[in-house]
């Protein structure tokens, strides 16, 4: 059952639910879904919600469903966590500056009726020149401005490559302005491991809270042939579908398989929480209960014996990252 949550520090719950599943690009659902998913999440104890302007109607879909459970669920029940600087799907869509941050955050404020963020961060920072992140008159600095504002309480910021981060997260703590978080994304997978190794680099300069997002990878671990719009190499794909015929050959779920071995971070190097995408009831109820499964007993001989199978065809592509941006992110806007 949800209640008030902690505001001396950030104590999010070990699943943080993605407002990336709200934005449509993947599913269709109604409006109903998200608030009976919201609410089925603050009664199973999920008190962390993340969105970004990026998500397409993400922040403005969460704030009126957080607005219609106000009543139950008051505003300290919970933090919201979103972004800003990408705006689109290509590099040309992204604004870094520090005007662009103080009207992106408050937007945000406006589209998820509340007066404070508990996390903004720098999105996808790889995507421009390191300068245009951490120089002046540029995005981390207004954030740390609306942070002494009191807007936001927390200042982070997400990448797919974990050296960027890194970089980012080193030039904050040698400034004397340490990051207080991070968002990595599948960088703690079972095709990928990465962020276990960042991680005491990250603690090491100032960083308070590591968040992990796409346990499946983008959905590359689910037990559907990997989509076609996948960023992954031939490799990694090909690994991907001879895994998910393991489990499928086993009787059991890929991507319950994959959360599974996501959660089990937060024991090996100490994570705060793994952000899930979530849109439905359903989905809730099951990240929720393969967390309570997780707790409750060890991985069973079949597990074990899968997993040990699945690394072994992960082995020849183990840590590989693909590229970020992309040939495609990184287009040439079309002229007229």
């Amino acid at each position: 059952m949800s209640k008030p949550v902690s505001q001396e520090k950030f104590v999010p719950s070990e699943i943080s639910f993605g407002g990336g599943a709200l934005s449509g690009f993947y599913d269709s659902f109604e409006f109903s879904d998200i608030v009976d998913a919201f609410t089925e999440a603050l009664d199973s104890g999920i008190n962390s919600f993340d969105t970004s302007p990026y998500y397409g109607n993400s922040e403005i879909l969460m704030g009126d469903a957080f607005k219609q459970i106000r009543e139950k669920y008051p505003r300290e029940n919970y933090y919201i966590a979103t972004k800003m600087g990408r705006y689109g799907k290509t590099v040309h869509e992204m604004d870094y500056s520090a005007k662009k941050t103080y009207e992106s955050v408050a937007e945000s404020l406006k589209r998820l009726h509340t007066d404070y963020l508990d996390v903004v961060y720098a999105h996808d920072v790889e995507f421009v020149k390191f300068e245009e992140v951490v120089g002046k008159g540029q995005a981390l600095e207004a954030l740390f401005d609306l942070k002494a504002q009191g807007k936001i309480k927390y200042v982070g910021c997400s990448a797919y490559p974990l050296e960027v981060l890194l970089k980012v997260a080193e030039h904050q703590f040698a400034k004397g302005q340490p990051l207080d978080i991070i968002l990595s994304y599948a960088h703690y997978t079972l095709q990928n491991t990465s962020l276990a190794d960042y991680a005491p680099k990250f603690r090491a300069a100032g960083v308070k809270y590591i968040m992990s997002a796409s346990p499946l990878c983008m959905a590359l671990l689910r037990d559907e042939a990997t989509p076609d719009w996948h960023p992954a190499h031939s490799g990694i794909r090909e690994a991907a579908d001879k895994a998910v015929s393991v489990t499928s050959k086993n009787n059991l779920s890929m991507a319950n398989m994959a959360n599974r071995f996501s959660f089990q971070g937060k024991d090996t190097f100490g994570l705060d929480s793994t952000v899930l995408g979530l849109a439905r009831k359903s989905e809730v109820q099951d990240a929720v209960r393969t967390l309570k499964d997780v707790k409750e007993r060890e991985n069973s001989e079949l597990e074990n014996k899968v997993f040990e199978e699945i690394h072994k065809i992960f082995e020849p592509v183990k840590n590989f990252s693909w590229q970020s941006p992309t040939e495609v992110e990184l287009a040439l806007p079309k002229t007229l």
